[in-house]
């Protein structure tokens, strides 16, 4: 009994420094979320076709948010979804956007980079990083929709996830998308940007709960 109290007051002391350090900056449930839309082009715009402005520049940055509903249908704005989403539609040509990381992004084993998103059946974009400024781009991927599949099926978000896999010699602050294709059905739209979970963190979280029901 001594032992498994024990336990919990070490898990609880680790869960408060690990909260704490999630305060910091954008790092919320063990992600470090974009802080900044550093430029965008001028038809970048919200689902239902808001012009995005320094008011509203908001829509891509911090935790996702949406999905209100929690079934990756983005919109649902009935049930309670939010048009909190920064893009293009089919037929604006040369659109990106970027954003910026006040914590900037590691490079760790397997994927570094998530982009939660919508991306239509034809659409096609290419993701981008820079260490240190927003000119010294490296490409880490492409973003490709596919007929009735996610990436790719009408109104569902999907998250694209990208491995800097030594492409970068530090760390990353700023991730840029840009459009590749245009017309009919290659609209994208872009919820969050963030970091990959760290393991630790997760298991720390996961730990925490399974105390907490065991103390109930």
């Amino acid at each position: 009994m001594k032992s498994v109290k024990s336990l919990n007051k070490v898990l609880g002391m680790i869960m408060v420094c690990a909260l704490a350090t999630v305060s910091q900056a954008a790092l919320v449930g063990g992600q470090n979320w974009a802080d900044s839309v550093v430029s965008y082009t001028s038809a970048i715009q919200s689902y239902g076709g808001t012009l995005m402005t320094p008011a509203t520049e908001f829509w891509p940055l911090g935790s996702s948010d949406a999905d209100q509903t929690g079934n990756m249908h983005a919109w649902d704005f009935v049930g309670g979804d939010l048009d909190y989403v920064a893009g293009w539609r089919g037929g604006n040509v040369d659109q990106e956007l970027v954003v910026g990381f006040n914590e900037p992004l590691q490079d760790i084993a397997g994927d570094d980079l998530v982009i939660r998103m919508y991306c239509g059946s034809k659409a096609s974009a290419t993701v981008y990083v820079s260490e240190t400024n927003n000119n010294d781009w490296v490409q880490v991927g492409t973003i490709i929709g596919q007929s009735m599949q996610v990436p790719g099926k009408p109104g569902f978000l999907y998250d694209a996830a990208f491995d800097f896999d030594g492409l970068t010699s530090s760390d990353v602050s700023y991730v840029k998308v840009h459009r590749e294709t245009t017309g009919s059905g290659t609209g994208m739209f872009f919820d969050s940007f963030a970091s990959v979970p760290e393991p630790m963190t997760m298991i720390l979280l996961g730990l925490g709960g399974i105390c907490l029901r065991k103390k109930k």
